[in-house]
């Protein structure tokens, strides 16, 4: 536990455990590496490694497609199956990139399975979005005392 602005007793709260990755209400971890939440300006979550892939791989696949009459069944199987292959990892691979007032336009990114990086956004998200309600909590609950001095004045 915590104290937070006004003495208030905040528990640290997990949204998101993954492995190496974690959002809490306080952090986001990934690998040896972690930002505090109230410093993110936006996460973004992309398939980058799937573009280059899909050029590599489609062209293995095209390849023995269009020169299978000078080609060994074999040697057709085994393009079309690497290529099919690296396209399917690449597609379920991705990369979750962090953007915040430290690190600016650069920001920082985890390349990781596309699935768990999906719900370490939709954490960070909902981290965010809690985080805010409860400032406002706050200023409202500042608000009402200061009009209650006021009546009494």
């Amino acid at each position: 536990m915590r104290h937070g602005a006004g003495g208030v007793t905040m528990a640290k709260k997990t949204y998101f455990k993954d492995g190496f990755l974690e959002v809490t209400s306080e952090f986001v971890k990934a690998r040896t590496r972690s930002i505090q939440l109230s410093t993110l300006e936006s996460v973004h979550v992309s398939r980058t490694l799937f573009l280059g892939t899909l050029a590599l791989c489609g062209g293995m696949i095209l390849f023995g497609i269009l020169f299978g009459d000078l080609l060994y069944i074999h040697e057709i199987a085994f393009l079309v199956i690497v290529g099919a292959g690296l396209l399917w990892l690449a597609w379920n691979f991705g990369t979750f990139t962090i953007y915040s007032k430290l690190t600016g336009s650069k920001g920082w990114a985890v390349t990781w399975w596309i699935k768990p990086l999906h719900q370490m956004r939709a954490a960070v998200e909902t981290a965010l979005e809690d985080q805010a309600a409860s400032k406002r909590r706050a200023k409202k609950g500042v608000a009402v005392v200061d009009d209650d001095e006021e009546d009494d004045e």
